[in-house]
């Protein structure tokens, strides 16, 4: 069944692996977006290097210009540094020793160095501003104009920083700070700031004693980090639902485990009682009709006397209610057990060959006993197309004839009940399992609302006729329940005044064999094994009309002695002995019998149901029968052997 404890671990593993779920996706997501920050961040870094270096380059070509040449006039450089730095929007002027303009390499935009602020430090370094732009200073070898001044537009690094797009880029210099535009964003607050990351690099070009620091910030899209979220979140419901299912469903398994368990209890113990109830109904049924029988051959004077005095009648009335009572237990040991096999779905077939006409009669020998003390008469009528052998259930079919009889006898007003039974044609054309119908009526008051609730709910304890006799209803939910489970149908149609009538389709197979007449065993010798010597006595009594030579025994070492010398035909035996159990004997019976080959039939007896001995099924040619003992079922099985 497992621990008590597996619900509880199944919850807790599956939150486990929801955590775990949870924890790999943040981490692969944060992977991600620390790796989309990378790459934007190196992205920025190599474009300002490329940068710079083009500036460096141009920067190097105009000193390298004035070296290469003794005297550059005006507008030598005007015509090189133009061309050179109007790509880069760039601007290169010289100054002379006063600090006053010499070159420049475009005067129209003269007008820009007005805002120019020189002076010089302490250590005699010129240090130079203008707004808008970033100026790098260096000396070159020109006496009368021995600084050259590199000014970088300002906007043109802008332009080209704002092209990394979601990303705030600084550039902080000695005088000025530029910043890109995704830099007006607000910076990230409270939870937000786990998803923003941050860098610098700080360069310095001392051999233009220039210094900068480039400062890189990059917060995630909020529209990203809610997405995840979402996803985290949608992780986590369906984890907690998915544990909770996990949860219940273990729970859900063990309450069906304990049921089961409960079920495989119960039935076990009425399986129990029920052999147990079966063995003393055997005697009580077997001792009954041999009470009978014997009442039959009193000798005629004492007859007379009891006939004179009334008594032969009452002593046959007394054994017929004997009768009908064991009867009725017996019905309703087998309806107890029914009930709970159908309840947990355990019902199974035993289908065998069945003489109609005899099991007919053996119903109607159900009821002679009942109809002289009831006043209530059953008469059965077959179909003179329906086939004198079928293969069916001969137990549950007579246990479902006689519930449905029981409650016509037991609550209807009439008189009669009628049965009828045929072989619908065309159950045979449209299933391949051919449905024996059965109708049963009586002539009643008829059932009312209410006590037509007994097919779907048992144990109704209801007034379910006008003499105000009540029953639990069980018999005629178990016919639905059996039926079901089965593949038959049941229905019922009653009229207050006009009736009940209960239609039976119980299913069956053709049966193809030739039967063998019963007299033909009749000089054959029969083994009888019970433990029980009541049951020995009552099936001799039975059998002893029959056949010629019937040995009996109690233990399986004297069954075993009277099988080798006696060698029967056939054996009866039943399922549980005393030293061992029928299978067993039935077993070491087929060793004995094949050093000494003879024909020889096995029967089994006994008060389970046949699916309720596991081995039997390794046995094939054992013949099951149920207790308690029926002449006519035991005729009918062995004729078609």
């Amino acid at each position: 069944m497992g621990s008590k404890y597996t619900p509880s671990i199944h919850l807790l593993t599956g939150l486990l692996v929801t955590l775990l779920l949870i924890c790999l996706t943040l981490a692969h997501t944060t992977h991600e977006f620390k790796a989309v920050y990378q790459k934007k961040a190196q992205a920025v870094f190599a474009s300002s290097q490329d940068m710079f270096l083009q500036h460096r380059i141009m920067l190097d070509a105009l000193r390298s210009f004035f070296h290469a040449s003794e005297a550059v006039s005006p507008q030598e450089f005007e015509i090189f540094a133009k061309d050179l730095l109007m790509i880069k929007s760039a601007l290169a002027f010289t100054l002379r020793p006063d600090l006053q303009l010499a070159y420049l390499s475009d005067p129209s935009r003269l007008s820009e160095l007005q805002r120019l602020q020189l002076h010089r430090t302490e250590q005699g370094e010129l240090q130079a501003q203008l707004m808008d732009y970033l100026l790098v200073s260096l000396k070159i070898d020109e006496p009368n104009m021995p600084y050259l001044i590199y000014a970088i537009s300002q906007k043109r690094i802008l332009t080209r920083i704002d092209l990394e797009q979601n990303i705030c880029v600084t550039y902080q210099f000695e005088h000025s700070i530029v910043r890109s535009s995704a830099c007006d964003k607000p910076p990230a607050v409270g939870f937000w700031r786990l998803f923003t990351y941050s860098d610098e690099q700080f360069v310095v070009l001392s051999e233009y004693q220039t210094q900068f620091n480039l400062q890189v910030y990059y917060q995630v899209p909020r529209a990203e980090v809610i997405e995840i979220l979402v996803i985290i979140l949608s992780i986590a419901s369906l984890g907690l639902a998915f544990s909770v299912l996990w949860f219940v469903k273990a729970k859900h398994r063990q309450v069906v485990q304990r049921i089961e368990c409960e079920n495989r209890s119960k039935l076990a113990l009425l399986a129990s009682i029920n052999h147990e109830i079966r063995t003393p109904i055997n005697a009580l049924l077997g001792y009954s009709k041999l009470l009978k029988k014997t009442l039959s051959r009193q000798e005629a004077q004492l007859r007379l006397h009891y006939v004179e005095q009334g008594g032969d009648k009452a002593l046959s009335t007394i054994v017929d209610k004997m009768i009908w009572s064991a009867n009725l237990l017996y019905s309703v040991a087998e309806n107890t057990l029914n009930y709970s096999k159908a309840e947990v779905g355990k019902l199974q077939l035993d289908q065998h060959p069945v003489n109609l006409r005899e099991y007919v009669e053996r119903i109607q020998e159900y009821y002679r006993a009942f109809n002289s003390t009831s006043g209530k008469t059953l008469s059965v009528t077959i179909s003179d197309t329906l086939p004198d052998w079928l293969v069916l259930d001969g137990t549950k079919l007579f246990q479902l004839i006689t519930n449905i009889i029981n409650n016509a006898f037991k609550y209807s007003t009439g008189e009669q009940v009628h049965c009828y039974m045929d072989l619908p044609m065309s159950s045979l054309q449209v299933s391949t399992s051919p449905m024996l119908r059965i109708l049963i009526r009586d002539f009643g008051e008829g059932m009312s609302w209410r006590a037509k609730q007994a097919l779907d709910e048992p144990f109704n304890h209801q007034s379910v006729s006008s003499h105000g006799i009540s029953g639990m209803g069980l018999g005629l939910y178990t016919c639905k329940r059996l039926l079901e489970q089965i593949g038959g149908k049941l229905r019922l149609r009653s009229q207050e005044g006009q009736g009940t009538t209960v239609l039976l389709r119980f299913p069956c197979q053709l049966h193809c064999g030739v039967p063998v007449p019963t007299n033909h065993y009749a000089q054959q010798s029969l083994l009888l094994v019970d433990d029980n010597l009541f049951n020995l006595e009552i099936c001799r009594s039975a059998l002893e009309s029959h056949f010629s030579h019937i040995h009996s025994a109690d233990r399986a070492e004297e069954a075993l002695r009277l099988f080798s010398t006696q060698r029967p035909s056939i054996v009866i035996v039943d399922y549980r002995l005393k030293d061992t159990d029928g299978l067993a004997l039935i077993k070491q019976m087929v060793i004995a019998q094949a050093e000494d080959s003879w024909a020889c039939q096995f029967f089994m007896l006994s008060a389970n149901d046949r699916h309720e001995i596991r081995d039997l099924a390794q046995f094939p040619e054992v013949i099951f029968m149920q207790k308690p003992f029926s002449l006519e079922v035991f005729f009918s099985k062995l004729a078609v052997v």
